[in-house]
C-alpha cells in the first residue's frame, strides 16, 4: 500500500509540473499576441532611432572611447 501511494503522488507531482509549464507558456503566447501590435510599433521606433543617429555610423566598434 505505501508503494502504490507513493507511486501516485509522483504522477500527481509530474501532472502537476506538466499543467504548470502548459499555463506558463499558454500565458507567454498569449501576452505576446496581446501586446504584438505595440511591441512591432516599439521595434520600429527603436530602430528608427538608431538608423537615424549619427555617432553609430563611426566605424569604432567600442561603446566607451579610448582615452589616450
Amino acid at each position: 500500500m505505501g508503494r502504490k501511494a507513493s507511486s501516485d503522488m509522483k504522477m500527481n507531482a509530474i501532472r502537476s509540473g506538466i499543467v504548470v509549464l502548459g499555463a506558463l507558456a499558454f500565458g507567454y503566447l498569449s501576452i505576446r499576441i496581446g501586446f504584438k501590435p505595440y511591441l512591432e510599433k516599439a521595434q520600429d521606433q527603436t530602430n528608427a532611432l538608431y538608423q537615424s543617429h549619427p555617432s553609430h555610423e563611426s566605424s569604432s566598434s567600442s561603446v566607451f572611447p579610448e582615452n589616450p
